[in-house]
């Protein structure tokens, strides 16, 4: 059932593009395959506005060179420069192998440092649950720590396990500052066990005409409760510039919370779900087919959702800040 409402979701948000239909068929020559890829972002790509990007001008600009491109290796060359005033990390392009080759790579500074991580967590007497999740309990506060939404490494059942090790308590820190994403069902299941109502935590919209602000096929995506009780208690979720994708879906749930507080900082700002189109000799292009706001209409890819509590991260410190921000707010300090 779970596959199922996911495919359909899938067909509600591509309603324009007609779900399941074939896309066009790979070129034959660079300027064929040039024209494949300017057309599956001219038809579906939904932050040109946002982005400020005249897509019509690049391919007056782009199109001559892609003719005269050698090969395949010239072509992509072209290509990644093209997209690359995006600024997009859902753009990138795949080889018949399944080799990534990334057209955008943020530079903002994260706040999270390994060593740092690890020395507050060992303190606080930390359990590896599965890999890239774990438990503790820092200077008495519990604490959950989720470095990616990756079901191939553990399950929604372990997430439910790792909690009811803090049923009794009152307040709870959930860490996902190294999650750079994954899979958006397991994020969303995990902020299910944190409301005991429905709440709306993302409008989600799709190209619906030709012009490039043309966005409609609007979908409310709201976060339904789950599992056998709900912690109602205070939930500080630990955030940054390394959170992006299915992960702010995470954060956009959470900062919806009554008793959610998020803190650190901003978000990466990328979320897109992003579908490939094939184009010449076995490549690919991942292009982004979705516009997500939260709920007051800001979007979040290029700006990121903010926290509710900004924490400073200073390079080169003694102890993570952002945690020992957490536990003074849990301890009402």
């Amino acid at each position: 059932m779970r596959v199922l409402h996911r495919f359909l979701l899938s067909c509600a948000l591509l309603a324009s593009a007609a779900c399941g239909s074939p896309s066009e068929p790979a070129a034959d020559t660079p300027l064929e395959a040039f024209d494949v890829v300017w057309k599956a972002f001219d038809r579906t790509y939904p932050y040109f506005v946002l982005k400020g990007v005249d897509w019509t001008a690049a391919r007056t600009t782009y199109r001559p060179r892609a003719a005269a491109a050698a090969d395949v290796v010239e072509l992509n060359r072209i290509l990644r420069e093209m997209v690359a005033p995006l600024r997009d990390l859902h753009v990138w392009l795949e080889s018949s192998d399944g080799t990534r080759i990334a057209t955008y790579q943020p530079t903002a500074p994260r706040n999270w440092d390994q060593a740092l991580w690890q020395r507050a967590v060992t303190a606080g007497g930390w359990v590896q649950v599965k890999v890239n999740l774990g438990r503790a309990r820092i200077d008495g506060v519990p604490y959950i720590s989720v470095g990616s939404w990756n079901s191939s490494q553990f399950s929604v059942e372990d997430l439910d396990a790792t909690l009811e090790a803090f049923r009794a308590d009152s307040v709870l820190i959930v860490d996902v500052r190294a999650n750079g994403g994954g899979n958006d069902a397991l994020a969303i299941a995990f902020a299910g066990r944190f409301t005991a109502r429905s709440i709306l935590t993302e409008i989600i919209r799709t190209r619906n005409g030709p012009g490039h602000g043309d966005l409609g096929n609007e979908v409310r995506r709201t976060l339904q409760p789950r599992g056998p009780w709900t912690f109602d208690g205070r939930v500080y979720v630990l955030s940054g510039r390394g959170v992006f994708s299915s992960n702010e879906s995470f954060i956009a749930a959470m900062r919806e919370l009554p008793r959610g507080v998020i803190v650190g900082d901003t978000t990466g700002g990328a979320t897109a779900n992003p579908k490939p189109t094939e184009y010449f000799q076995g490549w690919k292009i991942w292009v982004p087919t979705w516009y997500a706001t939260t709920p007051d209409g800001m979007p979040i890819e290029g700006r990121g959702i903010p926290p509710d509590v900004f924490v400073p991260w200073l390079a080169g410190g003694q102890r993570d800040l952002v945690i020992d921000a957490a536990v003074a707010l849990a301890k009402g300090r």
